[in-house]
């Protein structure tokens, strides 16, 4: 038996790769005719205005967004059958790129990605993280037909959202013993080795790399490359198991509890990796602070700040998220003293 999936047509990450799109998409046989951008106003706003120009785009198909709503799909949506777009084009962080896959998803057109920011693995997801009557949601979208990273444009990138992209890698990890974890129990259907295969060597590759500098080309492009397969692992296992485990279940009840929170996806999501390897795999969890030790990301953490109280609340509720979704915190009963010796421990490391 065979599984139909859609995983993109080509993957571009090189320098200066904005003014060589039309370039790029002619050699991939990609052939637009009636593209509309969408971006967000802050610097992506720049990076758009380069492609537009490249592609010969009109003004007024450059559609800016400001908020991860269902409302600003639906504008956004509306704004794309009104000019008969052809192909989505999103450029930017995740914002832009979540409500172009989910714009494209339900208009019917064809999704290009062009992150700015390398801070999650949504860049080639089929999955849009929107904002629907006031709760976060994780909704079907479209795989992108194509992916171009613009390698210089990556490198102006604060190190907060490196980070996080590297966080949202080797969270992979953590996923897949979830996801294999439930399979085994009998709580999943549907497991695919070769999907596995993708989300654990692409984190294993981030875990191992042995260059502490983040802005280095080849670091980047490991980054890049498995933040990709991430996306594609998805794709193959017909759900985000093999990238969204327990980990992410501390993120969304993190987000749940604290919607006006300032973290980034991926540090949310790497906390909760180290609370879970604590519990789970004393061996991850040391390699994961190691890992996390020698990119800085332990020094950002301290800048950042975090509320010892709200991450105990968040850990606290992560096993009332996604109730349908079996993962380490079915198996494990918790007390309160366990979960703050955790917290604390992990915060020895991280504050």
């Amino acid at each position: 038996m065979y599984n139909s999936i859609d995983v993109p047509l080509f993957i571009t990450i090189e320098d200066n790769a904005l003014y060589k799109v039309k370039k790029i998409l002619n050699r991939s046989n990609i052939y637009i005719n009636n593209p509309m951008i969408v971006t967000d106003r802050g610097v992506s706003a720049t990076f758009a205005d380069t492609v537009r120009r490249e592609l010969k785009i009109k003004k007024d198909k450059v559609i800016y967004v400001s908020e991860n709503t269902d409302k600003e799909v639906a504008r956004v949506t509306a704004n794309a059958r009104k000019h008969k777009a052809d192909f989505v084009i999103g450029i930017g962080g995740g914002l832009a790129l979540d409500i172009s896959k989910l714009t494209s998803y339900r208009y019917g057109s064809y999704f290009i990605s062009i992150p700015t920011l390398p801070s999650h693995d949504g860049i080639a997801s089929p999955v849009a993280s929107i904002n629907v009557a006031g709760t976060r949601m994780s909704l079907n979208a479209s795989m992108p037909v194509g992916i171009i990273v613009d390698i210089e444009v990556i490198k102006k990138a604060p190190p907060r959202f490196i980070y996080s992209g590297i966080m949202d890698l080797m969270s992979n990890l953590s996923a897949i013993k979830d996801w294999q974890l439930a399979y085994e129990k009998g709580y999943e259907v549907r497991y695919n080795g070769f999907a596995r295969a993708l989300a654990y060597s692409s984190a294993e590759n981030m875990l191992n790399f042995d260059d502490s500098n983040v802005y280095s080309e080849d670091l980047l492009r490991v980054l890049l490359n498995g933040l990709v397969l991430s996306g594609i692992a998805m794709e193959i296992a017909g759900s985000s198991r093999p990238a969204s485990g327990a980990e992410h279940n501390f993120s969304h009840a993190y987000d749940s509890l604290y919607p006006q929170n300032f973290l980034l996806h991926g540090e949310k999501v790497g906390v909760g990796h180290l609370l879970i390897s604590y519990f789970r795999d004393k061996g991850e969890y040391k390699k994961i602070i190691e890992c996390y030790r020698r990119y800085g990301i332990l020094e950002s953490f301290r800048k950042v700040k975090l509320d010892k109280a709200k991450v105990l609340n968040a850990f606290e509720h992560a096993h009332t998220i996604r109730k349908e979704r079996y993962s380490i915190l079915n198996e494990i009963k918790l007390t309160e003293r366990q979960i703050e010796r955790a917290v604390s421990e992990v915060f020895k490391k991280i504050s």
